[in-house]
């Protein structure tokens, strides 16, 4: 999949963000991106989309590869991870908007607010509630509350949503506290080696002066370690997404549903990755890698295509840091996760039964963790691990556990 890249800028010839960027190379996305969202609400405008999309994915494109949104910044090397972000969500973009514009019938909204069921068909929603309905689609990447997210698994709210103020009291506190546990990992993480996993060149999880089964067991610690960081960190953004949405755009708490369900408590990979782990990415990796598969090589391609997808954007991802991309080991990564899923199918065919209890709790986070060396370790040697999300004298964990330790001598 590297070759990919061949035909990408290479990443030094992205300009800044000026006025003059963002409004011909960002704001077209975000405007193109919008308008198929409220297309795909609108009936009979099917040969319009289509006809868009390629004008679509060029400007998703050309955002992703020519802009850095941290050229000329203060701690640049440290906060690349923005432009990681970038590409995440121009490829989200491009993945939605060829679901959405090759949708045979117009997304219908089956409710505002859970509970509230709303029966108006598309042709009869009026222009502004369209509209309303198109900023919530272009947001709402789980697709709660729409006619094509059946099957979605929206973890049960144990927040209280009524009064608001208890609500927004809540979502400050896990803010707070999912904030703290994300840096006080990091702190951990970057420990283990101040001048590599803490640096900005970066540098791999491994040790090889360890014995090989010392140097497993440090590295894994480290995969570990590194899947509850990305877990309190999207967690950390999601509750402050949710005072934004809730706190300022007045919108309704159980609009906001938990983002994870306790995915620790998994009891096999199916159960992880279709439940338990967000599912942000669901619609895209179902529509443009599952089904697409699963029509050629059957359920096996339904898995594959799903996580082949997931590894091609996080490929993507790491790419926009700059650093180049690794597919063997990003994507690579997924895949395995998939063929997992495919091994746990395969047991349940000859021996009738699921994947399930303490043995399947130790086979998913083996299977989760251990092979999370080469994702970790792609990410680590990219520099990531030196991702700058406070500066040093506001950092939580300085003023508890105190600055990194210094190389010896």
């Amino acid at each position: 999949m590297d070759w990919i890249y061949d035909f990408i800028p290479p990443p030094e010839t992205r300009r800044p963000l000026t006025w003059q960027s963002f409004t011909t190379d960002l704001l077209p996305s975000f405007v193109l991106y919008f308008l198929t969202a409220y297309l795909v609400l609108t009936p009979e405008t099917r040969s319009l989309r289509v006809t868009l999309l390629p004008v679509s994915l060029w400007s998703f494109f050309r955002t992703a590869t020519h802009i850095d949104l941290v050229h000329g910044l203060k701690h640049r090397e440290g906060l690349v991870y923005w432009n990681q972000g970038l590409l995440l969500a121009m490829t989200t973009a491009a993945g939605r908007c060829i679901t959405w514009s090759y949708q045979q019938k117009p997304f219908r909204r089956l409710y505002r607010i859970p509970g509230e069921v709303r029966l108006k068909d598309s042709s009869t929603v009026d222009r502004l509630d369209r509209l309303w309905d198109a900023f919530d689609l272009a947001s709402n990447l789980r697709g709660h509350g729409w006619s094509w997210s059946r099957g979605l698994q929206v973890p049960q709210e144990t927040r209280p949503t009524h009064p608001r103020s208890a609500f927004l009291f809540t979502t400050l506190s896990n803010f707070i506290k999912y904030m703290l546990i994300a840096d006080h990992i990091h702190w951990i993480i970057q420990w283990f080696g101040p001048t590599t996993l803490g640096a900005p060149l970066g540098g791999t999880i491994h040790d090889f002066s360890l014995p090989p089964i010392h140097n497993l067991f440090r590295s894994t610690l480290l995969s570990f370690l590194c899947g509850l960081l990305v877990c309190a960190s999207i967690q950390t953004a999601y509750e402050f997404l949710t005072l934004v949405g809730v706190g300022i755009f007045n919108q309704h708490p159980l609009q906001w549903p938990p983002m994870f369900d306790s995915p620790w408590l998994a009891t096999s990979l199916t159960e992880f990755w279709a439940r338990r782990w967000h599912q942000i990415f669901r619609d895209i990796f179902i529509s443009v890698g599952s089904k697409p598969l699963s029509m050629l090589i059957g359920r096996f391609g339904s898995v594959i295509g799903a996580f082949l997808i997931s590894g091609i954007l996080h490929d993507f991802g790491l790419w926009g840091m700059g650093r180049g991309a690794e597919f063997s080991t990003v994507g690579g990564y997924f895949l395995i996760q998939g063929l997992g899923i495919v091994l746990e199918h395969t047991w349940r065919h000859f021996t009738g039964a699921r994947v399930s209890g303490t043995m399947g709790r130790v086979w998913t986070l083996c299977w989760v963790v251990i092979w999370g060396n080469l994702i970790v370790d792609a990410w680590c040697r990219k520099g990531l691990g030196a991702s700058i999300f406070h500066q040093d004298r506001y950092r939580p964990s300085f003023l508890t556990l105190g600055p990194l330790p210094l190389p010896s001598a």
